[in-house]
């Protein structure tokens, strides 16, 4: 891993900080960077592993942002596991850190009333160092071929809508020891033929690094840590208009987990229909935290219920 001129990261106690693995991201990354900028995140540390799009021109004029090159395998990587965690490892011992991917938008009950400095100290005074999040696939109102997204617009402009329910939780052997499956992709795609279940669709996203920490199996597994009983998400931006190029170069390229087997199935879905629809009867438009906190797909206890009032109410003074 190559860091670029300037991307010396300087120790900066109480930043919080973003690591994220792209490869070809000049569509959703300006969203993604803005999204959690208005968050709270002071600097991003982006492994780019050869993107031809203008990821990394685009990477490059960002102030706050450090990237490093990569040209190697992203499967021999573990799915770029083993260079995120190098990184984190050097770059982010005890600072919160949140891992995402390209199209990915984190959230928590709250988090347009209450940044993520906030929420990280109150996880801090429980004595907690992970949040666990449910993965909710965003997506258009008609045919995947028409989410058409301009870079300069929010993600959630282009794909406002998602499932609401079901969702299942399956046990595993891994920490954390559930999985959430269920969503549209769970709905819409068989993935029986390539896999026993639809693919997880929960991530321990947000951690306090430390030295030796280590995600396994993207951010859906990890060396044990104590997480704080309550459920964040990540809104996931998978299926724009790209989607089927996506697909095939997925296939053409096998780098995904199992030989990119999960993509066989989105691809079994496009070719038997020409198309692909998610949107239905059931589907319903993002209106912000409140709305996932009613519906279950963001879950509080008690001392965050309070937590949140006090802010809001010190807020209102």
């Amino acid at each position: 891993m190559t860091p670029v001129d300037g991307a010396n990261v300087p120790d900066r106690p109480g930043e919080l900080r973003a690591c994220l693995v792209v490869r070809n991201e000049a569509l959703r990354l300006p969203s993604v960077l803005d999204h959690h900028r208005m968050l709270g995140v002071d600097r991003f540390l982006i492994i780019d592993n050869g993107s031809t799009d203008g990821t990394f021109d685009y990477l490059a004029g960002q102030k706050d942002v450090h990237i490093f090159r990569e040209a190697g395998s992203f499967a021999a990587a573990k799915a770029g596991m083993a260079w995120s965690n190098a990184l984190r490892d050097a770059f982010c011992d005890d600072y919160w850190t949140l891992t995402l991917d390209a199209d990915e938008l984190f959230v928590f009950p709250g988090y347009e009333r209450v940044g993520l400095r906030s929420f990280c100290d109150f996880l801090d005074t429980h004595t907690a160092r992970g949040a666990f999040a449910l993965m909710i696939d965003m997506y258009g109102p008609g045919d995947v071929s028409e989410a058409t997204h301009v870079a300069s617009r929010s993600l959630l402009e282009t794909c406002p809508w998602f499932d609401p329910a079901p969702y299942e939780t399956v046990k595993v052997g891994l920490f954390p020891p559930i999985q959430f499956k269920g969503g549209p992709r769970a709905r819409v795609f068989d993935f029986s033929t390539y896999q026993p279940r639809p693919p997880a669709l929960s991530k321990v996203p947000l951690v306090k690094w430390r030295r030796g920490d280590r995600y396994l199996l993207s951010t859906h597994a990890m060396t044990p840590t104590p997480i704080y009983p309550m459920l964040t998400a990540l809104l996931h931006f998978k299926f724009l208009s790209d989607f089927p190029e996506r697909v095939r170069i997925a296939l053409q390229e096998g780098q995904h987990h199992g030989g990119s087997k999960e993509y066989r199935a989105y691809n079994d879905t496009l070719q038997a229909h020409g198309g692909l629809r998610l949107h239905n009867a059931q589907s319903v438009a993002f209106t912000g935290s409140d709305q996932l906190v009613a519906l279950g797909l963001l879950r509080t206890d008690a001392a965050y219920s309070a937590f949140l009032e006090g802010i809001l109410a010190s807020q209102d003074e």
